[in-house]
Formats: structure tokens, C-alpha cells, sequence
């Protein structure tokens, strides 16, 4: 009998969305690159954990462990709408992904939850297909936690139930039953400056104040509000806050 792979071979979607053998629209939009941009900073992902979610386990993340993986999996029909990032990160010694997705919409989109569980298929299906063969035979095979996350930056409230099982007519009658999960929703526009001030990453928070900037009369109070978390940043963090402002003189 011949000797089984270790790993299939499958390959590891990079920088690309989820393809289903079409040509996929190049998206260039500014919103996406000043998104990205931002939480590929870990200081600031952390910031964004720590000082929004406030849960417990957040504290037991292995700081050292998180890193931003390269693969993307937004699905051709949703290409236009919204960008994500994914994170890895060892919480006491398990493996759990963030899967943040930014809407790009002005508008509130009913589908997300929806959206989100085709992400979160697809970032199970990935990681088994490129798990030990040998391993994921065993009854001790575990998937990872994926912990979903929306960010949006649209001007409207924000009126979408924060759970799945919403979406399923008559859900309230099978309970337990009705396939289910929570995600996080983080409004750019819904932070108050008090709350700003008590994030970690002075970044994460001069750039969620320049989000806020109505007109151009709060775009310029705001930099002066922000200089002194400005002052603060490292030379990376320049670079991002610097090319955000400009994405935004674009925008």
C-alpha cells in the first residue's frame, strides 16, 4: 500500500480572494488600502482587542504568537463590497484565527451574517485541507476557533442582528438547533473621543478620530486633537497615519 501525503495539494490562496475558476475583478478601493493598511499594524489589532472586546481570554493571547497570515477569502460576488484581514494567534496553546471583514458599502448590508459563515467555511476548509492527513483522521482532531469580526465605516446606523440564526425564518422555534454564531461589530463612526482616549494604540485612535471628520472644518479640528497621540508614533505608524490622510484627501 502506498504511503499516504502528509498534506494535500491543495494550494494556499495569497493575497488573491476565494476564486471559483473565473476572473476576478481587480478592486482598487481606497477605503480597502487605508483599512488594511491600519490593522496590519499589530499594536493597533491588539489596541482593537484589548480595549474594545474586552473579554477575558484576551488577556491570555500569546502577544508573540500573532501574526497576520497572507491569504484573503473574500468570494468573487462580494468583491466590491468589503476586504478582510486574518489573523493567527496561540491563546494557552491553541491555535484560534480573527477573521476581520470591513464593510465597504455606505450602506447596512442584511446578508453579513451570511457573508461570514461562507468566510468562515472557507478558513475551515482551508486549514484542513492543508492539516496532517494522519492527524485529522483522529478522533482528537480539533478546528480552530475562528472569531469573527466586522468593522464598519459607513455613515448609516447600524440595524443587522448581531447572530446568524436571525436570518432563518421561524428561528425562535427550534432554539438550540438553528445553526448559529455571534460576530463583533466594531462602528468606526460610533466611537466617543472619552472612548478614544482609552485605547492602547494611539494610532488606532488618531484614525478612528479622523474617521469621524464630517467636513473639512472637523477634519482640521481633529488633526489638531490628534497631535499629541501623533507625536507618539513610530516611524511605521507615521507612514500609515500619513498615507491615510492622504487616501482620504482622495476619497
Amino acid at each position: 500500500m502506498a504511503k499516504r501525503n502528509k498534506k494535500t495539494n491543495a494550494k494556499t490562496r495569497t493575497k488573491k480572494p476565494y476564486q471559483n475558476n473565473q476572473a476576478v475583478k481587480k478592486v482598487d478601493n481606497p477605503h480597502d488600502k487605508r483599512f488594511k493598511e491600519l490593522f496590519s499594524n499589530k499594536k493597533s489589532f491588539l489596541s482593537l482587542l484589548r480595549d474594545y472586546i474586552k473579554d477575558d481570554w484576551v488577556n491570555s493571547i500569546d502577544e508573540e504568537s500573532l501574526k497576520k497570515s497572507e491569504k484573503s477569502f473574500i468570494l468573487q460576488d462580494f468583491s466590491e463590497l468589503e476586504a478582510d484581514i486574518v489573523y493567527e494567534a496561540s491563546l494557552d496553546g491553541k491555535k484560534v484565527i480573527f477573521y476581520i471583514l470591513q464593510e465597504l458599502q455606505s450602506f447596512v448590508d442584511f446578508r453579513i451574517s451570511y457573508r461570514l459563515l461562507l468566510y468562515v467555511v472557507e478558513i475551515l476548509r482551508d486549514f484542513y485541507n492543508h492539516s496532517d492527513v494522519d492527524e485529522r483522521d483522529n478522533k482528537g482532531f480539533k478546528f480552530p476557533v475562528v472569531f469573527p469580526i466586522v468593522f464598519y465605516s459607513g455613515s448609516g446606523t447600524w440595524t443587522v442582528p448581531l447572530n446568524l440564526s436571525q436570518m432563518f425564518d421561524g428561528y425562535e422555534r427550534f432554539g438550540d438547533h438553528v445553526l448559529n454564531f455571534n460576530y463583533v461589530l466594531v462602528d468606526a463612526k460610533g466611537f466617543r473621543e472619552d472612548d478614544l482616549k482609552a485605547l492602547s494604540s494611539r494610532l488606532l485612535a488618531a484614525v478612528l478620530l479622523m474617521e469621524k471628520s464630517k467636513n473639512d472644518l472637523e477634519y482640521y479640528d481633529n488633526i489638531r486633537k490628534s497631535l499629541y497621540d501623533i507625536k507618539g508614533l513610530d516611524a511605521e505608524e507615521t507612514r500609515i497615519f500619513s498615507l491615510f490622510l492622504k487616501i482620504m484627501d482622495l476619497a
